[in-house]
């Protein structure tokens, strides 16, 4: 049960991107690797949805697990490299890259699932916005509300 409520509390911290969102980026190994088995587990059911199998089902689904984690882990690994790019520009102090890489992983938790839905059911450009858009929304929002907090409490002199 400890292992359903971690997954829960992380799914909720991760819906709304705000201050709260920056913990992610110190979350447990297998807490991550959950959440990309998350996203992974919903594009495959949804492409199974859409998709138009000629092997069974089990083996079907199971091949195309693996093949959507290794393209979404390609995926992740591009869009934290340009995340650690924007962490060193907003942000004083950067973050290793095992933070960064976590953060990653929750910024795309609910936009990629939806823009693959939005892709299969026939909306290819609105899905790939959606992706893209939603992970620089989830992405960059936290950043900037802590970098605006700090500004704003520094006290004028």
């Amino acid at each position: 049960m400890h292992f359903l409520s971690q997954l829960i509390n992380y799914l909720q911290t991760t819906l709304i991107p705000n201050r709260g969102f920056l913990k992610t980026r110190l979350a447990d190994v297998s807490l991550y690797f959950r959440g990309l088995a998350w996203i992974s587990l919903w594009s495959t059911i949804i492409d199974s949805i859409f998709l138009q199998q000629s092997i069974p089902f089990i083996i079907w689904f199971i091949l195309h697990f693996i093949f959507i984690a290794i393209a979404i882990l390609l995926y992740l690994l591009f869009f934290s490299y340009l995340n650690r790019w924007f962490i060193q520009w907003i942000l004083p102090r950067p973050w290793a890259y095992r933070q960064v890489f976590p953060y990653t992983v929750a910024a795309n938790i609910w936009t990629f699932p939806i823009g693959v839905f939005l892709y299969q059911f026939g909306y290819p450009t609105l899905g790939a916005a959606f992706i893209i858009i939603g992970h620089l929304v989830y992405s960059l929002t936290p950043l900037l509300l802590v970098r605006k907090k700090k500004k704003s409490s520094r006290p004028s002199s």
